[in-house]
């Protein structure tokens, strides 16, 4: 180890370098006095060989009694150090003043050197000892001066607590968490043995208040964790006003159900969530508080887990659309939202599928269960949980709302769950059953503070003053925590919250064109199991659904509101069961309920492999959809590529399932519909189409009479709509 190697101060004196300046740190100003003094000193030593009267040493001595006190105080050193400074120096004008009137002896002269070396060793000494005790003095002058700022502070907050709650004997922890995001810090409490927590609610307001904190700041109290003494409180006071501006959503990295799902961030700098396996929750805000951001928040953390599956029931549309947009009018990867039901029709099939669902899995799981020794239903990739969002409950029919509480009720045992949002806290919009079975909150602004009240019963309306921008919310859950309400800033979804042209709005601008990308494929898909016991509720809802997001007030949609291939797509699925034939209102002549029938049809999971990645960027500045990618090399003619393909799947097949096979093997994308190849290559002599939309290779030979022929210029070429297709 080299000298540079040891650290200050763990020197040994072999290891300090040799220097011959004056400039060491050994050397001080106060040191190079006392050798100087000592110098004189010595130097005074042959003053009674040269006659000179005593007076004069005498005076010398007094005169380096002095600076040696003078320098000691100046440097704020102890009382005994200079009077050792003081009595070395005073022995020293003792020794001369006598040796200077009685005339130097040997004796004389040995007591003199004697004297001078003692006096010398006191002075370079007490120099050190000097720093050292001076150091020592501040060292303990600041503990004092501590102890007095704690004494300060915790009387001050026994006398806060007492005049502002009525409390006598409250103890501050003299230990102060101050937060890494430095808004604020968290304060210990202890209270008298025979309180809790519930004596301080109500008054978060009044001590915000006392405290001079601003708008957007405030008080919030917390019982901590288990372990934690009943009359132990911590008080989260925020000195800023953390609920001002806009913070952008984080980065799209795929998650799990199993943890907590954020939405925003607390003063502290940790990020809000919420425990969505476990619980539901439910939202309440009053128009322009934010709520349905709140709710794009946390559909992009609910798809972002691996493990579950995200239901809409959003006759608004505004809650699912940004979900589902990026894949119908662009194509990219799949719709987000597994289904989104946004008319009444919609939401009563959604019901009666999670119904079957929950006793599906009950039943089919109970070995699963069982063999694993766990009471609930396990959420992985391959049993997603279902999470079922709904948008302003109040505008539910009955039955749709008695649904809803029995799936809140059967369904937390299979993670199939329920979450609630509306304008208000009361049973207008809250159901008893969505009140006394959701354990998570979420309160925003709203225009009575006593909903916010029942929203949070027994823990009190939360300070309106954070209350100064959208987005800003009051959360708990009694499940994982925060077991109380607690302020937090929603994280922020659209550009328009942010500068133009700054990062952060450039980066909202495509989030969910984004996400649609990055988390289409991590997507799960329902499982057997439950697919097949929500039926064809479940496995025709993109057919019945698509009409409802891009057609107009009268279901009708054309190719000018949709990507290509989800029109292509659209157009090859037969006609749907109706709503009557699935809800069970449809009867047949003699009165008996028609039972649906048909085929369940679903969207291609298209990997990013067969997407051009200049269009993917062109598609990421929205400039440009996304387009299938060609490639320059393809070893079959596009005839016999095509028949080759369908012949290979051993059945007869959907356009949908053999159309982007061709695109990666090589098809030219000139031609965007199935149709338009079928006319291209002319394989209406080589295909037939079956009833139910299906097409199937055939030997050579026109099969003019074939039921299911694809149609030619000579027949009706505008298929299931009355839009021509373009």
């Amino acid at each position: 180890m080299t000298a540079t190697d040891i650290p200050v101060g763990l020197e040994t004196p072999s290891d300090k370098p040799k220097r011959w300046d004056f400039s060491r740190d050994a050397v001080t100003p106060g040191r190079l006095t006392a050798w100087g003094a000592e110098l004189a000193c010595a130097s005074a030593l042959v003053a009674p060989l040269a006659d000179i009267p005593w007076e004069a040493g005498a005076a010398a001595g007094v005169v380096c009694t002095g600076a040696a006190v003078l320098y000691e105080k100046a440097k704020g050193s102890w009382r005994r150090v200079m009077v050792a400074r003081a009595s070395s120096w005073l022995a020293t004008t003792g020794w001369l003043s006598y040796a200077l009137a009685t005339q130097p002896t040997l004796l004389t002269m040995a007591i003199g050197v004697s004297t001078w070396g003692a006096g010398a060793a006191v002075n370079i000494g007490m120099d050190k000892w000097g720093e050292k005790t001076r150091e020592a003095e501040k060292e303990l002058d600041r503990r004092l001066e501590q102890g007095e700022q704690i004494k300060a502070a915790q009387d001050g907050w026994a006398n806060l607590l007492y005049d502002i709650c009525g409390i006598e004997g409250a103890v501050a922890d003299p230990i102060v968490d101050k937060w890494p995001s430095g808004a604020g810090e968290t304060v210990k409490v202890t209270l008298p043995a025979h309180m809790n927590i519930d004596a301080l609610r109500g008054y978060e307001a009044e001590l915000a208040g006392a405290l001079h904190l601003p708008k957007g700041g405030g008080v919030a109290f917390s019982a901590g964790g288990p372990e934690v003494p009943r009359n132990v409180v911590f008080i989260a006071i925020t000195r800023k006003n953390m609920m001002s501006g806009a913070i952008a959503y984080p980065k799209l990295t795929p998650t799990t159900i199993n943890k907590p799902v954020g939405f925003g961030v607390v003063g502290s700098g940790s990020e809000a969530g919420l425990n969505l396996k476990d619980e539901g929750f439910i939202a309440i805000g009053a128009q322009g508080s934010g709520k349905t951001a709140l709710m794009k928040t946390l559909g992009l953390g609910l798809v972002r887990c691996i493990d579950a599956l995200v239901w809409d029931m959003d006759t608004s549309a505004k809650m699912s659309a940004v979900f589902i947009n990026p894949y119908l009018r662009y194509g990219i990867g799949v719709p987000l939202i597994d289904w989104p039901a946004t008319n009444e029709d919609e939401c009563r099939l959604m019901v009666q599928a999670a119904r079957a669902v929950i006793a599906a899995r009950k039943t089919e799981y109970a070995d699963l269960l069982e063999d694993e020794d766990i009471d609930n239903l396990p959420a992985r990739p391959e049993i997603p949980a279902i999470h079922i969002r709904v948008d302003e409950t109040k505008s539910m029919p009955d039955d749709v709302l008695e649904g809803i509480d029995f799936i809140i009720e059967e369904g937390r045992s299979v993670n199939v769950r329920v979450s609630n949002t509306g304008l208000r806290a009361t049973r207008d919009y809250i159901t008893a059953a969505m009140d006394e079975l959701t354990p998570g909150r979420i309160g925003l602004r709203t225009n009575n503070a006593s909903e916010l009240d029942m929203l949070f019963p027994g823990f009190g309306a939360p300070d309106m003053a954070i209350f100064t921008d959208p987005g800003t919310v009051v959360y708990m859950s009694a499940t994982k925590g925060p077991f109380q309400p607690a302020p937090a800033k929603a994280y922020a979804t659209m550009a328009e919250a942010f500068a133009e042209r700054s990062a952060e709005y450039e980066r909202m601008q495509t989030l969910f064109m984004d996400a649609a990308r990055q988390l289409s494929s991590i997507r799960p898909e329902l499982d057997e199991v439950s697919a097949r016991a929500a039926g064809l509720a479940y496995g025709q809802r993109w057919a019945r659904c698509i009409p409802n997001l891009r057609g107009d007030a009268y279901g009708n949609v054309d190719a000018s509101r949709m990507h290509e291939s989800v029109w292509e797509l659209y157009q090859s699925w037969p006609t749907p069961a109706s709503y009557d034939v699935l809800l069970g209102r449809a009867t047949d002549d003699e009165g008996n309920t028609i039972t649906p029938h048909g085929a369940s049809m679903s969207i291609p999971r298209l990997s990013e492999t067969m997407l051009d990645e200049d269009e993917l960027e062109r598609a990421a500045a929205q400039d440009a959809a996304i387009e299938l990618a060609k490639t320059n090399f393809a070893p079959k003619s596009n005839d016999d590529l095509a028949i080759e393909l369908f012949a290979s799947l051993g059945r007869p097949v959907k356009p949908s399932e053999v159309f982007p096979l061709m695109v990666k093997a090589g098809y030219d994308k000139s031609g965007r519909t199935f149709r338009d190849l079928c006319a291209k290559l002319a394989l209406q002599d080589k295909l037939a189409r079956g009833d139910d939309g299906t097409y199937a290779a055939v030997e050579c030979g026109e099969v003019t009479n074939a039921a299911g022929r694809v149609p030619g210029d000579e027949d009706d070429p505008d298929g299931r709509g009355d839009v021509a297709h373009e």
